[in-house]
């Protein structure tokens, strides 16, 4: 009887700790080829400014676009010091932004939509002539109920970022191939 007491009691306790979510984690690209450019080094520049009042949210993201962004372009660009160009990948605009949606209805949570908007080019200098550009942009978008717990929005968060990359990761691989491929 005792046994049982102790195990209902262990069990008890484990249902009130908390559940913890993992960081935010950088998608592995080794199973897919490297973008290499035809330069002798890849730059990384932002041009976003910090914006941390609402209606932004980057605060409270597990990680923000941003770095993300930035993430993506260490990983995926690489030079390969074929010529004397120099390769700079510009983060335009990154951001999130929360605004509310309430429901008509007086039975259902009213929601909160995030919208992660991105764009961001990849210029090609031959000393300091800009001679190529390819620019893409785009946003993903989700909502959650406002009394939504913190896990699920991280949850919510990351699957967006993730999104964010592959939508970005396809979209820069084809204007690559399209755009740079007589340099």
């Amino acid at each position: 009887m005792k046994k049982i007491i102790i195990a209902l009691l262990c069990l008890g306790l484990g249902a009130c700790l908390p559940r913890y979510t993992d960081s935010y984690r950088v998608k592995d690209y080794t199973q897919v080829p490297m973008i290499e450019m035809p330069t002798n080094r890849v730059d990384i520049v932002s041009q976003v400014a910090g914006l941390s009042t609402l209606p932004h949210v980057e605060n409270i993201m597990p990680t923000t676009p941003e770095k993300a962004l930035k993430s993506w372009a260490l990983i995926r660009l690489r030079p390969t010091y074929q010529t004397d160009m120099k390769a700079k990948f510009v983060i335009k605009e990154a951001s999130v932004v929360r605004s509310e949606s309430p429901q008509p209805h007086l039975f259902t949570y009213d929601n909160y939509t995030y919208r992660l908007t991105y764009r961001a080019a990849l210029e090609i200098y031959d000393g300091k002539t800009l001679v190529r550009e390819v620019e893409t942009e785009g946003f993903v978008e989700d909502s959650l109920p406002q009394r939504a717990s913190q896990r699920d929005r991280d949850v919510m968060f990351m699957n967006m970022l993730s999104k964010m990359e592959d939508t970005l990761d396809d979209k820069f691989v084809e204007e690559i191939k399209q755009k740079l491929v007589d340099l």
